[in-house]
């Protein structure tokens, strides 16, 4: 049988992201669901290339019988299609869960992705990594990514996320388990300041900082701040050795004139004090240390 409106189909696997392969399994599954409703099992071939559908039914039960082959099938609407194909694209995995997808597309400002098995998920705009809003990635592109619990309203998909201290997490323990203590995101979450063993951050910044170069890349931040964990004998020497730490690796150019554990003075650079600079890095000192008062100079 010739399908009737194939351009409505190949219409439908475009706005999916689809491949003409996924939206054939897509139309064969849609087909075999509406004659179980008939209480009839079919075999279906759907070759979107040549525009055509065999469908055959068994007459018996079992290995008994021969199958024959069905003149005029009975064709799912376009409602029951993107039904199935609502069904078909859920991604696997539980909240949190990390995942390499390749983009397959976009819808509503968000990125589509294939998973294995060639199920999808969307990444809404408001959950892309920073460095995607900008600038959308290539069709292709595999990137990692982290399942979250929530449906897209839009699309009906499973939802997934390149943004936020969840997900940075979640990436960062994946690729170095058990080596970080504490992460703050700053910068509408295009920067992250990473907490870690000394001698883990040894590792991280070997050959001028390569592995924190990809990490970087792979998480789709601007920038990442790495600081030890700090040494001191009581708690307090060691918030204010890690807050020293960060000033250092944060801003080269700035000197702690005092620390007091109500106040933290900080000299800056006359020639550098743009001021956007200025708010994200006070931003950050706040979210380190929200119990001081921050006087910068």
């Amino acid at each position: 049988m010739d399908i009737a409106d194939i351009q409505t189909i190949k219409n439908l696997g475009q706005e999916f992201g689809w491949t003409d392969r996924q939206v054939e399994i897509a139309l064969m599954n849609a087909i075999r669901l509406t004659y179980v409703d008939k209480e009839l099992l079919v075999e279906v071939d759907v070759n979107l290339e040549f525009g055509s559908i065999t469908v055959r039914r068994r007459s018996g039960y079992g290995e008994h019988g021969v199958w024959v082959d069905i003149n005029n099938p009975i064709l799912p609407s376009v409602k029951q299609l993107i039904a199935t194909m609502e069904l078909m694209q859920y991604g696997d995995g539980a909240p949190g869960r990390i995942l390499e997808g390749e983009v397959a597309g976009f819808r509503d400002g968000g990125v589509l992705y294939r998973l294995p098995e060639d199920k999808f998920v969307i990444i809404p705009e408001n959950l892309l990594a920073v460095a995607d809003y900008h600038e959308k990635p290539p069709i292709g592109t595999k990137q990692v990514l982290a399942m979250c619990a929530s449906i897209d309203e839009k699309s009906k998909m499973r939802t997934a996320t390149r943004r936020g201290k969840e997900f940075v997490s979640a990436v960062t323990d994946a690729y170095y388990p058990e080596s970080v203590s504490g992460i703050w995101m700053g910068a509408s979450n295009s920067w992250a300041v990473i907490r870690m063993k000394a001698e883990t951050m040894s590792a991280w910044l070997e050959k001028d900082g390569v592995n924190v170069k990809h990490l970087q890349t792979v998480l789709g931040l601007r920038r990442i701040t790495l600081v030890p964990e700090g040494k001191g004998e009581t708690e307090q020497e060691i918030k204010d050795n890690e807050l020293k730490h960060f000033v250092n690796n944060a801003w080269k150019a700035c000197k702690i004139d005092e620390m007091t554990p109500e106040k933290l003075v900080i000299n800056m650079p006359i020639d550098q004090q743009d001021p956007r600079k200025v708010r994200t890095f006070t931003s950050m000192l706040q979210k380190l240390a929200p119990e001081r008062e921050h006087i910068l100079l």
